[in-house]
């Protein structure tokens, strides 16, 4: 299968939020989206019968963009909704497929400039990241640079991401065993290993949140986000999954997200509430990862009571 030379636009580009639960200015950031492609698809996983009516009233009063919802009675996880949502957007011939977490706010040059690095490659990419302000951080994720408009990532996350809407056919869907975390960056680690490069903006092209923000006041290098122990879980568990499965062809890849794990577990012992859990949790993670057990986690009241999304 010959890569399309065809660039991105507003009308072959098909936008995917997958949702849960949002908070009350999901509305005013879908807006933001819908400005820049007229095909939005929202997948949502099962939130409550509020919002379901609030995203329902939208769409009926929406006219300038189309919008199409599926609806997934309870939470699938984020790989099955993305994996949805790129079908639905196949079956309408769309090239480009951008998909977007629902904390996501959009700059207005966003779509422009991704179209802008796609034209300056010579090479033509299926896929192409977004620098964002990383908002539990108050920084963005790479520094800005006026001279190079584009630089070459070993992974990329889920939001922002543009993606050749044939990728899938050529290197598989997003793994729905993870359920969440990291899956981003294993289908990034995917992409490579089937000769791919992939390229992210240096300007910043929106604002994003990974994770919550914190009242801990940390030293620098300890400056994570916090999550809940449920999110420890899968933090932990689908990391190892990764460097497991990619060690070999990103070896230092892998060592960082090891000393990245040692770090988090040394924040929760020192500054993070709920230890307890949360070192149980990462445990019960090292052990399915090194076991195998991967899916949504079924059967542990103790870390399911409380997460984040």
């Amino acid at each position: 299968m010959s890569i399309s030379t065809i660039p991105p636009s507003t009308a072959n580009s098909c936008a995917i939020i997958v949702t849960y639960n949002p908070d009350s200015d999901f509305f005013e950031r879908l807006q933001l989206i819908c400005k820049q492609f007229n095909f939005v698809v929202i997948v949502d996983n099962g939130s409550e019968q509020d919002f379901q009516m609030q995203l329902q009233q939208y769409c009926q009063k929406t006219t300038s963009t189309t919008l199409k919802r599926i609806l997934n009675p309870a939470n699938k996880g984020i790989a099955k909704a993305l994996n949805q949502g790129i079908e639905l957007a196949n079956t309408y011939k769309f090239l480009w497929i951008i998909t977007f977490d629902q904390d996501t706010l959009i700059y207005p040059e966003l779509l422009p400039e991704l179209i802008t690095i796609y034209d300056q490659l010579t090479l033509k990419p299926v896929i192409i990241g977004c620098n964002y302000f990383h908002a539990a951080l108050n920084r963005p994720a790479i520094i800005p640079q006026e001279q190079q408009k584009y630089v070459e990532r070993k992974t990329l996350i889920t939001s922002g991401t543009l993606i050749w809407s044939k990728l899938p056919e050529l290197i598989g869907d997003f793994r729905e065993d993870y359920f969440i975390d990291s899956v981003d960056h294993e289908y990034s680690l995917r992409v490579r290993r089937h000769g791919y490069p992939l390229w992210m903006s240096t300007q910043v092209l929106m604002r994003h949140s990974i994770g919550t923000s914190t009242t801990f006041h940390r030293p620098a290098l300890f400056k994570i986000p916090e999550h809940s122990p449920l999110r420890k879980y899968y933090i932990t568990r689908n990391c190892l999954t990764t460097v497991f499965s990619y060690f070999s062809q990103e070896p230092l890849w892998g060592s960082k997200q090891i000393a990245r794990l040692s770090v988090e577990f040394l924040t929760i012992v020192l500054f993070e509430s709920s230890k307890i859990q949360k070192i149980a949790a990462m445990g019960l993670g090292v052990l399915h990862a090194l076991t195998g057990k991967m899916g949504e986690l079924q059967h542990h009241a103790w870390i399911r009571e409380s997460h984040d999304r």
